[in-house]
């Protein structure tokens, strides 16, 4: 071990004996928990080919969605269309 090491677990030790190793410990914990989370937020653990997956998913979903809506929208256009014709011959 070089120095740098020796005094980190030098200041560690010394922590831990004023203030407690569960303390400690659960601090270690607690950035050990955050760095995990940001990681998730971040994209950084989601392999590559999983988030390629579903994006294709999303994109080949969201086309059958538009699809659908298309579909029934038509209808109601020619609705509101005969709609318009008919208040425009003032009946």
């Amino acid at each position: 071990m070089d120095e740098t090491q020796l005094d980190a677990t030098e200041r560690i030790a010394q922590m831990a004996e004023k203030y407690g190793l569960s303390l400690i410990l659960m601090l270690i914990l607690l950035g050990v928990v955050l760095t995990f989370l940001w990681m998730l937020t971040s994209g950084r653990l989601v392999p590559r080919s999983l988030l390629d997956k579903a994006e294709e998913d999303r994109d080949r979903l969201q086309d059958i969605l538009d699809n659908e809506r298309a579909g029934m929208m038509g209808p109601l256009l020619d609705v509101v269309k005969s709609y318009k014709k008919d208040e425009g011959k003032g009946g």
